[in-house]
């Protein structure tokens, strides 16, 4: 029996999933696949197969078949200088793309069919793909296609197309909630600064603990070595006007001054060249760096990091102010 009409005989009552190889047959597969599309089609792919649908005419027939019986299309990929042409011809075919940084292989879910594949190739067909109706893996791969949709990190492909053509930086706000990660990254935003550094310890316990972790090592490097200017506000719950002047003597390279108006939350920020924002909630009860790191959140927004640099420029000034009252 012929191959295609194998496939085209499968009603999704017969329970099957199968690998199928050799680019025929994986082509016919894509092609019932779409076929028994009622509603919508859900499918997210590497950057290499843009160019497989715009030129394999079995699939973009496909698609357009789907939104001539009224079906829906979402479609995830990552858009790239090397394959924005045929990103913007995709657009055409489906209801809304997206763009998400890295993806690998690809995935399409209907109502009630699945297809993966982990290998393509530039213009060229599907040579491997596992095909499956069982309601359990629809179901599964409809949750993975829905994650990646909703995650933040997925932008309107015009947003991405602009990115790339107009040479614009995106702006992004992402939540960490790994201690470690967050770590990481206050010590890439201290080794990226080449202008200047804005901290606010909300305790003396918070900059005691990231002292210990090498951070304040982190920062007279970068001050020595790269000019790289650096003030501290550190909160001034257990430190006396002593204990600040030998932190000042410690770490001679900052300006560190205590933190006169206690914030209402306990947050650690880090502003760096006014470009580079970090804000870490922390927990004031205990000793480790794991437990003391709550959540976190990142931004190069221009709004939300120049919010917390005047955050930091109302609490200096607040310090010199009062410092001219006691003269």
């Amino acid at each position: 029996m012929n191959s295609y009409y194998y496939f085209s005989l499968l009603t999704t009552s017969e329970r099957k999933t199968e690998v199928l190889y050799g680019a025929e047959d994986a082509v016919k597969r894509g092609v019932c696949f779409m076929s028994n599309v009622i509603k919508r089609m859900d499918i997210c792919f590497d950057n290499r197969a843009p160019s497989i649908v715009i030129n394999i005419d079995e699939y973009g027939k496909g698609y357009r078949d789907i939104k001539r019986r009224g079906g829906k299309i979402r479609l995830l990929t990552e858009i790239t200088s090397e394959n924005i042409n045929y990103c913007k011809q995709l657009m055409s075919l489906v209801d809304e793309l997206r763009h998400v940084d890295g993806i690998k292989g690809g995935l399409a879910v209907s109502e009630t069919e699945f297809m993966a594949t982990t290998i393509l190739e530039e213009a060229t067909p599907l040579t491997q793909v596992i095909y499956s109706n069982v309601k359990e893996l629809v179901e599964q791969g409809q949750y993975i296609f829905d994650t990646l949709w909703a995650n933040s990190a997925a932008i309107p492909a015009k947003q991405r197309i602009k990115e790339i053509e107009q040479g614009t930086i995106r702006e992004v706000i992402e939540t960490i909630r790994d201690p470690a990660e967050t770590q990481k990254r206050a010590f890439d935003l201290v080794n990226f600064a080449s202008d200047e550094i804005l901290i606010i310890f909300p305790t003396a316990k918070a900059f005691h603990i990231q002292e210990r972790r090498g951070l304040m090592n982190l920062l007279t490097k970068a001050a020595r070595e790269r000019g790289v200017t650096i003030r501290l506000l550190v909160g001034s719950d257990s430190l006396v006007p002593e204990e600040i002047e030998k932190l000042r003597r410690d770490w001679e390279t900052m300006d560190i001054q205590p933190l006169q108006t206690a914030l209402q939350t306990m947050l650690l920020l880090i502003v760096v060249d006014k470009a580079l924002s970090l804000v870490v909630e922390l927990k004031d009860n205990v000793e480790e760096l794991h437990d003391a790191i709550g959540l976190a959140t990142y931004s190069n927004s221009e709004s939300t990091v120049l919010t917390y640099a005047s955050i930091f420029e109302n609490q200096w000034i607040q310090r010199d102010l009062r410092k001219g009252r006691r003269r």
